[in-house]
């Protein structure tokens, strides 16, 4: 049998998070730390409800999931039915108060050209912006966690939509700090940057605009999707029909994905051609900045011409 504690370990060492510093609470996200350092800080969620144990790492987008099984007193599973029938409540309140607040910095924000966007090679690119001060008043309490640990004058603002509906959005800093608004839904949630009747999930903004010039150069019109994670690529890929195929990032080999990169390992998932960068570490938008538009034109024509779809 399976303790609170040992799943609680055994979940967070498979999604890459640090377990909680305590169990305050049952049926409640827990905030903790991922293993990627201070760029993690503050990035995985634990909770425990009352037959099983979730973490959860917002930079990768895993859930992974241990079971209870028998162990649980009953008197602990009236406690976390108790802790459970709260929580869930408390969630659906948090998430509206963040598409509220979504709404609120979109309508404060306005198009504008941004460092962020410079550095990815997008000089002219223009994009909602919105500035510290008017995210500090709107976030309220949760702020300070909005901004950067080394300051940012203005974000810009990347909407989450599921549907037609916002539900929650990313802030990108002028240093490339991402970050969404406590309680949003992303599951599922996406950001389209182009339209068309093929469709392409990438993870990152800057990918996506890397992908718009290369199909638009292919004299293609695509539909462009930006997912914001490599697990939500595939929530996303699971919710869409029709001709689609994934980018992902080559991201590092990882042990609990069998030696696979996260974003490899969630695009294999999802049963649909994918297309990923042959060097390791290389997301599309790092192809174009070194090497330049041609051979990612090549890379994508290549791809189509030989993906069955």
């Amino acid at each position: 049998m399976t303790t609170i504690d040992q799943a609680i370990s055994n979940a967070c060492d498979q999604a890459g998070i640090l377990p909680p510093k305590a169990l305050t609470r049952f049926g409640q996200w827990l905030k903790t730390d991922t293993l990627a350092g201070k760029s993690g800080k503050g990035d995985g969620r634990v909770i425990v409800n009352e037959l099983n144990v979730t973490a959860w790492n917002w930079q990768t987008g895993e859930k992974v999931t241990v079971w209870l099984k028998d162990d649980v007193s009953p008197v602990e599973r009236r406690k976390i039915a108790r802790d459970i029938e709260a929580a869930n409540k408390n969630k659906l309140q948090r998430a509206k108060e963040a598409a509220s607040k979504a709404q609120a910095m979109m309508a404060k924000a306005s198009p504008s050209q941004h460092p962020y966007l410079s550095n990815k090679g997008f000089p002219h690119e223009r994009a909602l912006v919105i500035a510290a001060d008017t995210v500090k008043a709107i976030g309220g309490e949760y702020s300070s966690y909005l901004l950067p640990d080394n300051g940012g004058e203005r974000a810009i603002l990347i909407p989450a939509r599921i549907g037609s509906n916002v539900s929650s959005l990313q802030l990108i800093w002028e240093d490339g700090t991402k970050k969404f608004l406590a309680g949003g839904e992303m599951e599922r949630a996406c950001h389209r940057v182009s339209a068309g009747a093929f469709t392409w999930l990438c993870e990152g903004y800057a990918t996506a605009l890397s992908l718009r010039a290369v199909v638009k150069a292919l004299h293609r019109n695509d539909c462009i999707l930006c997912c914001f994670s490599a697990y939500n690529v595939l929530t996303v890929a699971r919710s869409t029909k029709g001709r689609r195929a994934i980018l992902t990032d080559n991201d590092k080999p990882l042990t609990q994905y069998g030696g696979l990169g996260t974003g490899e390992y969630f695009a294999r998932q999802a049963n649909i051609p994918f297309l990923m960068p042959p060097k390791l570490g290389d997301d599309l938008n790092d192809v174009h900045l070194r090497e330049g538009i041609f051979p990612m034109q090549r890379m994508v024509s290549n791809f189509l011409r030989e993906a069955t779809m």
